[in-house]
C-alpha cells in the first residue's frame, strides 16, 4: 500500500463527503483492500462516533436488493441505504453482471452523492474494465479518486512478515524472513500462506525455522504450481 493510499483513506475519514466522493481503491487480490476499508470505517468511528456507517460487500447489497424486491419492502431497503453517512461497498466488480441491482445503486449512489454523504468502493480493477457495468456508473466511480494499491515492495514484506510471525508466536530467524519476502513477490495472503507453511513443517519435523527448512518450504510450493500449470496445459 503506498503513502498517497493511506493519506487518501484519512482524508475520508476526517472529511466525509468532503475530499474524494466517491473514493474508488482497486487492486488485486491479497494487496489489502478489504483491510483499507475496514481501516476508514474505523477510523471515521472514532472521529464521529455519531456516524452512520454502512460496510457490506456488493454480493450482500445484490442479495438485499433481491430480498426486498420479493418482500415488497422496497421503502425499506432504501432508507435502509440511503439514510447513512458512510457508505463502503467491498468487491463492487460483481456489479457489472447485476442489471436490475445496477439500476437501484445507481439511485442509491446519486441519492448519497447529493445529499454529500461519504461512499468508498473497492474492486480488483478499474471502473472501466468491469464488465458489463452502464457507462453511467462508471462514469460516477471515476468521478471522485480512483487509487491502485500495487503489490507491496520489499522491506513492506519483511515487515508483514515479521509482524505476523509475531502475532502468532512464531520464532522465524532474520535471513529467513528476508528470503521468504525476496521469494514470495505476490500479496500478503501467500507471504502469510508462507509463514504458516513454515511453521507447519517445523512443527511437523520438531525443529526449528531455519533457512533449509525454508528453502524445502518453498521449493514444495513451486513444485506444486508446476505441476498444477502442468495439468492445465494437458
Amino acid at each position: 500500500m503506498c503513502s498517497s493510499d493511506l493519506a487518501a483513506s484519512v482524508a475520508v475519514a476526517e472529511a466525509l463527503g468532503q475530499t474524494y466522493n466517491p473514493l474508488f481503491i482497486h487492486g488485486d487480490v491479497g494487496l489489502g483492500k478489504t483491510h483499507l476499508l475496514q481501516a476508514i470505517c474505523h477510523t471515521t468511528r472514532s472521529l464521529n462516533p455519531s456516524a452512520t456507517i454502512l460496510y457490506i460487500s456488493c454480493e450482500t447489497f445484490a442479495n438485499h436488493f433481491i430480498e426486498a424486491v420479493e418482500r415488497g419492502a422496497m421503502n425499506e431497503f432504501r432508507y435502509h441505504y440511503r439514510h447513512v453517512d458512510l457508505l463502503v461497498i467491498d468487491d463492487i466488480q460483481f456489479l457489472g453482471t447485476r442489471e436490475r441491482s445496477q439500476e437501484e445503486f445507481f439511485h442509491t449512489f446519486n441519492t448519497l452523492h447529493q445529499a454529500q454523504k461519504q461512499i468508498v468502493l473497492s474492486a480488483d480493477c478499474l471502473p472501466a474494465e468491469i464488465p458489463t457495468l452502464e457507462n453511467r456508473l462508471v462514469s460516477r466511480f471515476k468521478s471522485g479518486l480512483v487509487t491502485f494499491i500495487d503489490a507491496p515492495c520489499m522491506e513492506t514484506r519483511m515487515a508483514i512478515l515479521a509482524k505476523k510471525a509475531r502475532l502468532r508466536c512464531i520464532e522465524v530467524p532474520e535471513d529467513v524472513i528476508e528470503y521468504v519476502a525476496t521469494h514470495i513477490q505476490t500479496n500478503i495472503r501467500d507471504l502469510e500462506g508462507a509463514l504458516l507453511r513454515l511453521d507447519a513443517m517445523s512443527q511437523s519435523s520438531e525443529s526449528a525455522i531455519d533457512m533449509e527448512l525454508a528453502r524445502r518450504a518453498l521449493d514444495d510450493d513451486s513444485q506444486k504450481i508446476g505441476r498444477a500449470s502442468g495439468r492445465e496445459r494437458v
